[in-house]
């Protein structure tokens, strides 16, 4: 499905994010956080269908690392649109499978290709008996082919029609709309099988993750070696890598210093008085201004001054 099918109308909300900033800022409400990839051109598309107890929502993604979720009692439902397969969550790879994130979900997604995915975010009461009994976490449900594809085409067909009302949609049509959608999902969704969730070895690598994760927040400064890092986990160098590259898709320094950089941004972009470009990097572990420059660069497409003068209401410098 293409989002040149959709339009905006009083049933349904069409949102661009044309920078990366914007759109992080809309992932609070999750306790979510994407890492882009690339600092190609950034856009992301979102349509949202408001149903009485639950929101349907198309999002055009960017390749990316997503951090996240704290659901607040909430089932969410990631329905892929498209034929990408490469995404991995919490190293395992997601292919086709529909993501189900519960409650408290400790997950780290690996998007190397920008997806088209269907986000349905309701209670789970509203479900089967057996969703509400779903413990905090994520799950992988693999459909058989034609329930997939049914499904799909029940999510575009949706969403279309919800583009072409010209007045807002009432309550008994929403009521509807909704019935249909819940009793086709919990229909499909019995004929499914579950992955993931389990401990294997994909787990342990989060695991060391987060404790790298842990180390860059409570001391963003530290510049510790790989040997270093690996003992205080009390794991091999290679053992570290393989964490990094299974769950991150990048090696532990490249991930580190991604992470590092964002710290970075968010802290420019608060604008204090007084606040500089080279406090702000040493603070967080960078010691050479001319190397810090250039990665920022690579990350964000602009330099950090830029950053921080618009964050500051100031004329941007010239580059």
């Amino acid at each position: 499905m293409l989002f040149e099918g959709l339009s905006a109308s009083p049933a349904l909300d069409l949102q661009a994010y044309a920078d990366i900033d914007h759109f992080r800022e809309s992932e609070h409400y999750v306790q979510a956080s994407s890492i882009p990839l690339t600092a190609k051109p950034f856009s992301v598309l979102r349509a949202s269908l408001s149903l009485p107890s639950a929101t349907l929502s198309l999002v055009r993604t960017f390749p990316r690392i997503i951090n996240g979720y704290e659901l607040s009692g909430r089932l969410i439902f990631v329905v892929p649109m498209d034929q990408v397969t490469s995404a991995r969550l919490n190293g395992q790879e997601v292919r086709h499978s529909i993501i189900v994130l519960n409650k408290s979900a400790n997950c780290t997604v690996y998007e190397p290709e920008p997806r088209l995915v269907a986000i349905l975010s309701m209670r789970p009461e509203y479900l089967a008996p057996k969703w509400t009994d779903l413990s905090a976490g994520y799950l992988l449900l693999v459909l058989p082919q034609d329930s997939l594809a049914y499904l799909q085409t029940l999510i575009q067909s949706t969403l279309t029609f919800a583009a072409r009302q010209s007045k807002p949609v009432n309550g008994h049509q929403l009521s509807a709309i909704q019935g249909t959608l819940f009793s086709t999902l919990d229909e499909v969704l019995r004929r499914g099988a579950f992955e993931g969730g389990k401990a294997n070895i994909a787990e342990r690598y989060k695991r060391i993750i987060d404790r790298i994760d842990d180390a860059i927040f409570s001391n963003p400064a530290s510049n510790k070696t790989c040997d270093e890092l690996a003992n205080e986990l009390g794991i091999s160098v290679r053992t570290l890598h393989t964490a990094a590259q299974s769950i991150c898709g990048a090696g532990i320094n490249q991930y580190r210093r991604l992470r590092q950089l964002w710290l970075v941004r968010q802290h420019l972009r608060m604008g204090y008085p007084g606040l500089t470009v080279k406090a702000t990097a040493l603070a967080h572990g960078f010691w050479h201004m001319g190397e810090f420059s250039r990665m920022y660069r690579s990350a964000f497409g602009e330099v950090p001054s830029r950053t921080l003068t618009e964050a500051q209401g100031k004329p941007q410098p010239c580059e």
